[in-house]
């Protein structure tokens, strides 16, 4: 949520908002401290390690709507999905990295190493955890 939108929110909104998150903002007493202590807990950066590669994964994107709309019923719907939550989480930028390692020397793209990659990503106990 933006800063601005969470300054205009009453201090029991904001304990509130935090508590959907997994944040304890009770102890703040502003609402500045508590938009702080929201923002600091969101912006964490989580490093995830598949195939060699260290990626750097902002917390919060594991818990974009746009993630979890793709989940129906507990699963993906297709690989094109799987693809999409993928590079949702992860940027342009890193998916194509790990798709380039999940790319044999003759141009196939191994499936079987992308679905690791995917049930790496979506099970790090890091990102699943504000």
């Amino acid at each position: 949520m933006r800063q601005e939108v969470m300054m205009e929110m009453s201090l029991t909104e904001l304990d509130l908002y935090a508590q959907a998150c997994g944040i304890d903002a009770t102890g703040a007493s502003t609402k500045e401290s508590k938009v702080a202590l929201i923002e600091e807990r969101q912006g964490r950066v989580a490093e995830v390690r598949m195939f060699g590669l260290t990626l750097a994964v902002p917390v919060r994107r594991l818990h974009d709507k746009r993630v979890s709309d793709l989940f129906v019923d507990g699963h993906l719907q297709s690989d094109k999905d799987a693809a999409t939550v993928m590079t949702l989480i992860l940027g342009e930028e890193q998916y194509e990295r790990v798709i380039e390692r999940c790319t044999d020397d003759d141009g196939v793209i191994d499936v079987e190493a992308i679905g690791r990659a995917f049930m790496t990503l979506v099970g790090d106990a890091e990102l699943k955890n504000y």
